[in-house]
């Protein structure tokens, strides 16, 4: 049945030779992207295909006059022929064939989907299930989810996040693997983990007051929960609300051992007796209401669209400005919501390489004038362009307002190559004439950045976010503007920043000169004590001991869940540790007379941190 393209025969090592499709009867063509034809029955097509019907009727072209040997109307499809045979294997009676990789999978279903074969696509998941059982470790369930979102894949996109309910879902956690999706399909994700958490506990809790006593009665226990059945068991339910991989027989059955063993010496207590179809009647209601929560949370597992570019919602709620008053002009530009600036073309040449460039181009015949000026259209907001423009010129600048507009208008300045225009409005912002981002905007800042390519901007906001948490929670909406790559090395970054401060305050530890913490050393309220020498010495006092350790292994443990600005809050923390230990003249004296510079150089040390870095995307943040 299978023959060769005209256009593949001379190449032998053509990997899809043999994938073209010649079934008997066949009265029209399927041309693939890449020239590969297959021959098939018109009515098999429209009748398991109400798309492929349409663009049959409308889009059908006469015989292939470029292939001499094709007599049969030709339909032209943007798929690959290896997608195409795949998916008319399935169509047809003939061995059906399932692509290898995961990423050819997800496309084989999405044209499925596309063309609306209903059978096909039933039959496509079935041998897919057969041959290949749904990913349970986190890497490929994420992969292919991932797929699933680009591809528009409902059905596969809840099927790997209901696995990945078995993983934590902290921005933590996910690590060097949130590169594997894009921030909105992370952001819908994260959505639907708390969606399910939430009917979980919520369900789970109705369902400990009834259906669990119901199921358990007449057991003896010495210690029942307000819900009437035994504590440990209370217990359980409640925990699968809050770690959903928790629903596993096995998991129950460690609860039950553990608390077996916990009343091995009481009598009263029946558990270790539990009757097997008691215990098999309580499991299948509580799979019923596990169940029951998953079908009510599908709803909050969106399919990611193309996220509309934040410069369009700006530009959509600020009215357009009032054009400049610029005379002899001798060209218009138009922005996107259609405002004409009147410029010279000698200006945007001498600040602009690309401008210089097009304008050294002939006009085309059909370009609009308007008032005998060419019109140039641009892709930039009126409100851009005005303060774009405002520069080029000797009048009053009309900077952005906010520093997302800020981050849009050096985007514009790198993509019509200003060089001179990017670095002034960079002085303005270090000037603190042009605002700078606040709070966790920050995160919002960074992920702009990233996108536009601006890497100083970019690695200025990544040090700005680590004065807050860096969590979902707080990144919230604002997650579906980072790219996967972008959001892994913000969380690198906070990590090896963190680990940095971790090791700074390491050496502030240290007791040894020339140490800065030695001149601590003294305290009569810290005895003497020996190293692994036998040589005695006195360590740190002890208030001031306790205050750098906690501080060093909260950082440690909180990277993510509380801010990393450690060196702006230090002195505070430094003189609160140092009130409960007031009644020392020792301490006292060295804090009057050495506190300024021993702190001083502590908050110094903390901030100059993250410049240890000698690798990575953030290595040296620019201010």
């Amino acid at each position: 049945m299978s023959t060769v393209p005209h256009e593949a025969a001379s190449t032998k090592d053509e990997p899809l030779v043999n994938l073209l499709f010649d079934y008997p009867g066949a009265d029209i063509i399927l041309h693939s992207q890449d020239y590969y034809h297959f021959r098939v029955p018109k009515a098999s097509i429209i009748n398991n295909s109400p798309t492929l019907s349409k663009l049959i009727q409308k889009n059908s072209d006469s015989p292939d006059d470029a292939n001499p040997e094709a007599s049969l109307p030709v339909v032209r499809l943007p798929e690959s022929g290896k997608i195409l045979h795949c998916l008319i294997t399935f169509i047809f009676l003939v061995t059906p064939l399932v692509p290898s990789t995961p990423e050819e999978i997800m496309e084989l279903l999405s044209v499925a989907q596309k063309y609306q074969i209903g059978t096909a696509l039933t039959h496509i998941r079935g041998s897919i299930a057969r041959q290949n059982s749904l990913p349970t470790r986190l890497e490929p369930a994420l992969h292919i989810y991932a797929l699933a979102q680009k591809y528009g894949l409902r059905q596969e996109a809840l099927q790997t996040a209901r696995t990945i309910l078995n993983y934590p879902m902290t921005i933590e956690d996910l690590g060097n693997k949130l590169d594997i999706m894009s921030g909105a399909s992370l952001y819908e994700l994260w959505k639907y983990h708390e969606r399910v958490r939430a009917i979980l506990a919520s369900d789970l809790t109705e369902f400990r007051k009834t259906c669990a006593h119901g199921t358990i009665t007449g057991l003896l226990c010495t210690e029942f929960s307000s819900s009437h059945i035994p504590k440990w068991l209370d217990q359980y339910i409640e925990s699968i609300g809050k770690t959903p991989s928790l629903f596993d027989s096995a998991e129950l059955n460690i609860a039950i051992a553990r608390h077996i063993k916990d009343k091995a010496q009481d009598v009263k207590c029946e558990c270790a007796s539990i009757p097997s179809q008691t215990i098999r009647d309580f499991w299948k209601a509580l799979g019923s209401v596990v169940d029951g929560s998953f079908e009510k949370a599908e709803s909050a597992l969106s399919l990611v669209r193309d996220q509309e570019d934040p410069q369009a919602q700006i530009n959509l709620s600020t009215p357009p400005p009032e054009t400049f008053d610029i005379s002899d002009t001798n060209l218009i530009i138009r922005s996107s919501d259609l405002v004409d600036f009147r410029v010279h073309k000698s200006v945007l040449a001498m600040a602009s390489p690309f401008f210089k460039d097009l304008l050294s181009l002939p006009q085309p015949s059909d370009s609009e004038i308007v008032d005998g000026l060419p019109v140039v259209q641009l892709s930039e907001g009126s409100e851009l362009l005005n303060s774009l423009i405002s520069i080029l010129y000797p009048i009053d600048m009309a900077m952005p307002n906010s520093y997302e507009k800020v981050l849009y208008l050096l985007a514009a300045c790198q993509k019509y190559e200003m060089a001179s225009v990017q670095s002034l409005i960079r002085a303005e912002v270090s000037r603190g004439t042009s605002p700078a981002p606040k709070g966790v905007e920050a995160f919002r800042a960074y992920a702009i950045a990233s996108t536009k390519g601006l890497i100083p901007e970019m690695e200025y906001a990544a040090r700005q976010t680590l004065g807050h948490p860096m969590t979902f929670e707080i990144l919230g909406e604002e997650l579906q503007l980072f790219e996967g790559w972008a959001l892994c090395d913000l969380v690198d970054f906070r990590r090896r920043w963190g680990d940095n401060v971790v090791t700074c305050l390491d050496s502030f530890l240290e007791v040894k000169p020339p140490g800065p913490s030695s001149i601590w050393v003294g305290c009569p309220e810290s005895p003497y004590s020996c190293d692994v020498y036998g040589i005695q010495q006195r360590p740190l006092p002890n208030w001031l001991s306790q205050f750098l350790s906690l501080s060093r292994n909260n950082l440690n443990l909180q990277k993510f869940t509380e801010p990393l600005d450690l060196h702006s809050r230090i002195r505070g923390e430094y003189l609160k540790a140092l009130r409960t230990h007031l009644h020392c003249n020792f301490c006292l004296n060295v804090h009057v007379e050495k506190s300024i510079t021993f702190c001083t150089e502590l908050e110094n040390r903390l901030a100059r941190a993250g410049d240890k870095e000698s690798s990575g995307t953030l290595n040296e943040v620019a201010i």
